[in-house]
C-alpha cells in the first residue's frame, strides 16, 4: 500500500492486496462511513459532516465513469489509475 498526493489536501492509498482504494480529504478527523453504492462508501466527519473521504471496494473491477455518479466531490481517477496499474 502506498499514499501518494492527488492535490493540496487530497491523498490516496491503494490496497493492492484487496484492490481497494481509499480517498482522504483534508485533514484526519473521526468518521463514519455511509454507503453510496455496494462497495462505496462515503465517509463523513462526526463533528459537522464534512466529507473526509472515499472507501471503493474492488476498485479496479468498477466503471469509474458509474461510480462518479455517487461521489459528490471531484477527483481525478485517470491519475490515480496512471500510478496503480
Amino acid at each position: 500500500m502506498f499514499v501518494q498526493n492527488l492535490q493540496e489536501n487530497v491523498k490516496y492509498s491503494y490496497d493492492y492486496d484487496h484492490d481497494v482504494l481509499y480517498i482522504y480529504l483534508g485533514e484526519p478527523k473521526v468518521s463514519y462511513d455511509d454507503e453510496a453504492a455496494p462497495g462505496v462508501f462515503i465517509r463523513f466527519s462526526e463533528e459537522d459532516e464534512v466529507i473526509t473521504g472515499i472507501v471503493i471496494m474492488d476498485y479496479k473491477k468498477r466503471d469509474i465513469e458509474c461510480i462518479k455518479k455517487f461521489i459528490p466531490v471531484n477527483i481525478n481517477f485517470h491519475t490515480i489509475n496512471e500510478q496503480i496499474h
